[in-house]
């Protein structure tokens, strides 16, 4: 309400009219009106100002309310945390003011753990990366150690067997050969093994055929078959494809892993291997692989296990059948690699099956068929070729020399890296063959400085690696220094006999 309108009406209806008339009065009236009009702006202006502070106090204390809400919550859960973070910690810390110090205080001394438990973390990787290191250079070098001998016992076996001995003689040189190329396996699936478990397996993609790949694993295994008056049965299905691309050597470790298994724990009966196109489409073959034996079997609770690292089915079956415990274990992580698994089905006493089944990319090439278990003295001749051996060991290099008179090869000799070089200048080989491990220069340097030398004839010359070392990424090395090829010591004289045939062929084509 506006007060001084009021007044004004008032006064002049209480004062006479000559008084309306007197300027004075009317001053003094105008001045009492004039009074009441700022009183009534200024209440005017006191309810504004008070609405206004009520709205201010309100949402002020709203804003209050809920910072001290979030403040309380963010508390709650730092202690959480904490307690998480260390469960063993008692934490007196109250909802005073000072609560977020403590807080922060105690988390600053939590990373400081923290860094310290990293740093003990990359020292222990350290450790472990060296020990790795350590165990992988041990493996490379009793590798060496083990199978350079080894290819002087399998390689002269061979030379024995074939030199008419008598029926005495001949009986004891197969119990030989046999026990060196037993004691070869457990080498190469513990070599396997690590490569596996570093990490360091790779796969090739070259056209092959399935069906002479069977056949040549179940013809190398048929001889302790027949030993053991078994059978191994082949049932191939007819619509498997002439040629697949993929990994012939570790699927041939596949099959024949299991297939060895099968007439190791076979008694009586016969082992079946049956190859079936399961299905064909847009250049992809699957094919299911089945091994089923008649042999000892598996009891139901050591089904799973017989897949772990160095693990058989009963704690007698090293003892009474040999073997390493790998071989089951290589399978499966070769599979897995391959993205594929393996199953198994076992009746204690009666038998078991294992199964598995892998997709491959359809091959158009026509291959042509060879017997791989060929003898190496039916070979053909390889009169006119003429290579280098360069090798430190010097029965190595006396059965070396045995097969080159075999197969009609002329050869000359390099103790070392430094000789080997000297020789490649002065006279014309159709190849070398190149130990990795010799005294002076090893292989890998002297393929480098042979590489380097000027003239085209040392870039195409044909270097063979011939090597004992087998580990992890020797064959990579061998390629990345300039070799051309790679045949692992003990070697088989038939792959030999085909590299030399095949880089001799080549370089007459040069």
């Amino acid at each position: 309400m506006e007060y001084h309108y009021l007044l004004d009406k008032q006064i002049k209806k209480m004062l006479p009219a000559q008084y309306l008339e007197d300027e004075a009065i009317l001053q003094f009236l105008g001045a009492i009106n004039g009074s009441f009009k700022n009183f009534d702006k200024s209440i005017k202006l006191a309810d504004h100002a008070f609405n206004i502070s009520e709205r201010e106090y309100v949402t002020v204390t709203d804003n209050l309310r809920q910072q001290n809400e979030i403040k309380q919550r963010s508390i709650s859960q730092l202690k959480d945390a904490i307690k998480a973070l260390s469960p063993d910690t008692e934490l007196n810390i109250s909802d005073s003011g000072d609560d977020l110090i403590h807080i922060i205080s105690f988390l600053q001394e939590l990373i400081t753990k923290a860094k310290a438990l990293e740093i003990e973390l990359i020292h222990s990787k350290d450790l472990a990366e060296k020990a790795a290191m350590a165990k992988s250079q041990f493996l490379s070098v009793m590798s060496h150690e083990i199978r350079t001998p080894m290819n002087a016992v399998i390689g002269f076996t061979h030379l024995l067997i074939h030199q008419d001995p008598r029926p005495d003689q001949m009986e004891f040189l197969n119990f030989l050969k046999f026990s060196a190329e037993n004691l070869l396996v457990l080498i190469n699936d513990i070599l396997d093994f690590s490569k596996i478990e570093a990490g360091k397996v790779e796969f090739e993609n070259v056209d092959f055929s399935l069906t002479d790949l069977i056949k040549n694993i179940r013809l190398a295994l048929l001889q302790k078959a027949n030993e053991k008056n078994i059978q191994i049965k082949l049932m191939m299905d007819q619509d498997l494809p002439n040629a697949i691309i993929g990994d012939p050597v570790r699927l041939g470790q596949i099959l024949t892993n299991l297939i060895s298994n099968a007439v190791k724990f076979t008694h009586q009966g016969k082992v079946t291997i049956t190859a079936t196109l399961a299905e064909s489409k847009k250049g992809e073959a699957t094919i299911d692989f089945e091994i089923a034996d008649t042999g000892i079997g598996i009891t139901p609770d050591k089904i799973e296990s017989i897949f772990e690292s160095f693990t058989q089915a009963s704690s007698d079956t090293t003892r009474k059948y040999g073997g390493s415990g790998l071989g089951l274990t290589i399978t499966k992580k070769l599979l897995l690699l391959l993205g594929s698994d393996i199953t198994v089905e076992s009746e204690y006493g009666k038998g078991s099956v294992f199964k598995f089944n892998l997709t491959f990319k359809t091959s158009r090439r026509q291959l042509n068929r060879h017997n791989d278990n060929e003898e190496f003295y039916a070979l053909k001749s390889l009169k006119g070729t003429r290579l280098l051996i360069a090798e430190d060991n010097q029965i190595n290099v006396i059965l070396a020399k045995q097969f080159m008179k075999q197969w009609d090869v002329e050869c000359d000799v390099a103790e070392n890296g430094e000789i080997a070089l000297t020789l490649v200048q002065t006279r014309d080989y159709d190849m070398v063959l190149m130990d990795l491990q010799m005294p002076e220069m090893d292989g890998y340097q002297t393929t480098r400085a042979i590489r380097e030398l000027p003239g085209e004839q040392y870039k195409t010359l044909p270097i063979i690696a011939l090597t004992a070392s087998a580990m992890l990424d020797i064959q990579d090395m061998a390629f990345t220094v300039g070799m051309n090829d790679y045949v692992s010591k003990p070697f088989n004289p038939n792959e030999l006999h085909r590299k030399i045939d095949l880089y001799s062929r080549q370089r007459e084509r040069v």
